[in-house]
């Protein structure tokens, strides 16, 4: 019996100490799982405040890349204002070159045909027309008299009396004539065909005047430089064909029997 009771004993006392092992093994895992949790949560936040300082450099980053696209848009546009301003400088640089070399032709020579040529050279390069009339006025002083002319057919305007229709009209009144300007639609029917009409002046007296009429299929329409090259046709090529006239009858004096 005594046996028994004390075998009851150690198997009593052998649980209690297992169980108390199996506690402490718990306890000492809790620990490690503690300690595991709290070094996981100083990485975190280690890892937090990485982010935030990844999160802040990408901000910075997208600031600073933002700032230099508009400053490169702003470059960009300047670029472009500095590009457009120098084309248009060279193209007035260009325009001049060519009134000056124009101008310079007309007065080059006393030759009545070449005078004419050249008027015609001026109107098909520059102007961009290959159909074009050049006028003088007759000697009774009341009409046109077709001088030369390209690229038409002559015989509607050997001779337009002043005052009748477009070209008429523009001699008579010594007011260039410009397609595009003219409000009258009923007047532009008249001569649909007809771009510009330019009288030649000579002070207050008309002398001839040019018509131009379809313009060459690439150009739409009138630019500024041919509204200069009207100008500077309506007088000097005037005082060129007047000065071919002065020449021819000087030279026919000189000529002449004494």
């Amino acid at each position: 019996m005594g046996s028994e009771k004390e075998g009851q004993k150690n198997y009593v006392y052998r649980v209690l100490d297992d169980t108390t092992s199996y506690v402490q093994e718990l306890l000492s895992d809790n620990e490690e799982l503690r300690q595991m949790f709290e070094s996981m949560k100083i990485e975190k936040n280690h890892l937090e405040e990485q982010l935030l300082l990844t999160q802040n450099e990408l901000k910075r980053s997208r600031e600073e890349t933002a700032r230099l696209e508009q400053k490169l848009t702003q470059m960009e546009g300047e670029h472009r204002l500095s590009s457009g301003r120098y084309q248009e400088v060279e193209q007035q640089n260009a325009n001049l070159a060519n009134l000056y070399v124009a101008s310079y032709r007309l007065h080059a020579t006393l030759d009545r045909s070449e005078v004419l040529s050249v008027i015609q050279e001026i109107i098909i390069n520059l102007i961009g027309s290959e159909e074009l009339a050049i006028f003088e006025v007759d000697a009774s002083g009341a009409a046109l008299r077709l001088a030369s002319s390209y690229g038409i057919d002559e015989e509607p305007y050997r001779s337009i009396p002043f005052g009748q229709g477009i070209i008429g009209k523009a001699a008579a009144s010594g007011k260039p004539y410009l397609a595009d300007h003219e409000p009258d639609e009923e007047e532009r029917n008249a001569e649909p065909n007809l771009t510009a009409c330019v009288p030649l002046r000579l002070g207050e007296a008309t002398t001839g005047a040019i018509a131009v009429f379809h313009l060459l299929p690439q150009k739409p329409g009138l630019e500024p430089l041919d509204y200069e090259l009207f100008d500077l046709l309506g007088t000097h090529a005037a005082a060129a064909l007047y000065c071919t006239k002065l020449h021819a009858i000087l030279g026919a004096s000189l000529d002449a029997p004494q």
